[in-house]
């Protein structure tokens, strides 16, 4: 689905989540995304995939100048706030019903712009006191031709 007024983008997110015990879990996505700009605000938006365990959510990023916005709709919901040094709190709709998050940012790195750049956030996630994790974002942001439903070009196309 094209966004209005908003440039095909690809996108490399990689997630790192450190449990309790310091074991590390590493995922990485790359998908096409698009990258443009609503009220003043720059955002990247995205599908999830089986891979992250939330097909059928679109993920969409409003890079705040001190703060990231994160909105998940569709088969997740959920609104998260990452604002440094600042716990903010969450609630996501799932299948499986409401999970509350509390997030304490610990710092945020962004150089996206239209020509591309990266995101780097780092934070702790608690589930109601069930859990605790360290968690890192990597999202990477550059531009390629021929992406989102078209084919790639070839040495033979003209």
């Amino acid at each position: 689905m094209a966004i209005s007024g908003a440039k095909d983008v690809m996108l490399r997110i990689t997630s790192l989540q450190e449990d309790e015990q310091g074991e590390t879990e590493r995922i990485v996505l790359e998908t096409p995304g698009h990258f443009g700009v609503r009220r003043t605000v720059p955002f990247l938006t995205y599908e999830e995939t089986e891979l992250t365990g939330m097909k059928g959510t679109r993920t969409t990023l409003f890079l705040h100048p001190e703060s990231v916005s994160l909105v998940r709709t569709g088969t997740f919901m959920m609104k998260q706030e990452y604002r440094p040094g600042e716990e903010t709190y969450a609630v996501c709709e799932t299948p499986a019903g409401l999970l509350e998050l509390a997030v304490r940012t610990e710092s945020i790195e962004n150089t996206v712009g239209a020509a591309g750049g990266s995101l780097r956030i780092v934070y702790d996630v608690e589930l109601r006191g069930l859990f605790r994790h360290r968690n890192e974002i990597l999202v990477d942001v550059w531009e390629e031709k021929g992406i989102h439903g078209s084919q790639r070009g070839t040495e033979a196309d003209h």
